[in-house]
């Protein structure tokens, strides 16, 4: 569904649609423009996806962990279809 980032570009920020897709995977259009509003890190879009898919790799860290924009970005990753239809 998604890839993993590249080294180094953590704090650069997402702006398209096509980068959100690349991390959340084929989420509305209406979840892309809500991410966007968030102006989120791609490294803050990577640990919301890859923990709304339930492969954060760090069972030690929970959901509920999670906080400021990638909270924000699970909340609304997990609102969406492509993950309604995915829940565990």
């Amino acid at each position: 569904m998604a890839n993993t980032i590249k080294p180094n570009s953590g704090h650069v920020p997402v702006t398209s649609a096509e980068e959100v897709r690349h991390f959340a995977g084929p989420v509305t259009d209406h979840t892309v423009a809500e991410i966007l509003g968030i102006h989120p890190t791609m490294d803050e879009l990577e640990i919301a996806a890859l923990h709304a898919r339930g492969q954060s790799g760090h069972p030690e860290k929970s959901v509920e962990e999670l906080s400021g924009p990638a909270a924000l970005l699970y909340d609304l990753l997990m609102q969406d279809e492509v993950y309604l239809s995915d829940e565990r």
